[in-house]
């Protein structure tokens, strides 16, 4: 296990030039499953999301309004990552020579690397439940490693830059910890009077 969290940590960190004043550097490849394994997790955690959304969301459960805030955040989180891909449109590690290839043109492949998708999404999902339980339960803490194991596997793919996943996981969290501290979503929310979404538009 120790060995594992060394790895990953090497990943996100590691440098081909110490000299460097970045951290945003290119690694080496590495074939190991907890790295390789990062992409669809996120796809699995949003539609496990919605569709325990859908069973739990209209009840008063503890439960189910955690996971109403954590749809909201997963939300949110999405539409504010794509802003602002569109808008730095930095190009990812695989295709550019240097990290500093920022706001180039439309034209040019994987210029969408700033900020990560993924660990924006994963990160957004896992934080209301964290903050949630977290005192009750230590197995809120597990849910932390998921974020990192995306981090990781983004930089080791070549998808990502340090930069694009760290900026990925303030991002998730801060707009999680936002949804938390609601009472009541603000994008979608499940009610015995019906579904609301916005300012409690009701359809």
């Amino acid at each position: 296990m120790i060995k594992k969290i060394l790895l990953t940590s090497s990943i996100l960190f590691s440098s081909n030039n110490l000299h460097a004043f970045t951290i945003d550097k290119k690694v080496d490849k590495s074939n190991n499953y907890i790295l390789t394994s990062h992409y669809e997790l996120p796809y699995i955690a949003g539609y496990s999301l919605l569709a325990t959304a859908l069973i739990e969301g209209n009840s008063e459960t503890r439960f189910g309004k955690t996971t109403l805030k954590a749809l909201d955040s997963f939300i949110w989180t999405n539409l504010s990552t794509e802003i602002l891909k569109n808008s730095f449109r930095r190009v990812r590690p695989r295709k550019a020579e240097t990290p500093n290839e920022w706001f180039v043109g439309s034209d040019v492949v994987d210029n969408d690397s700033f900020p990560s998708g993924h660990v924006s999404s994963m990160t957004s999902i896992i934080t209301p439940y964290f903050l949630e339980y977290k005192k009750d339960s230590y197995w809120a803490y597990v849910l932390l490693l998921l974020p990192i194991q995306q981090m990781a596997g983004r930089v080791n793919a070549g998808a990502h830059w340090q930069t694009d996943v760290l900026t990925g996981a303030i991002l998730g969290g801060t707009i999680g910890w936002l949804s938390h501290s609601r009472e009541k979503p603000l994008f979608l929310y499940f009610d015995s009077d019906g579904i609301y979404t916005g300012l409690r538009y009701r359809f």
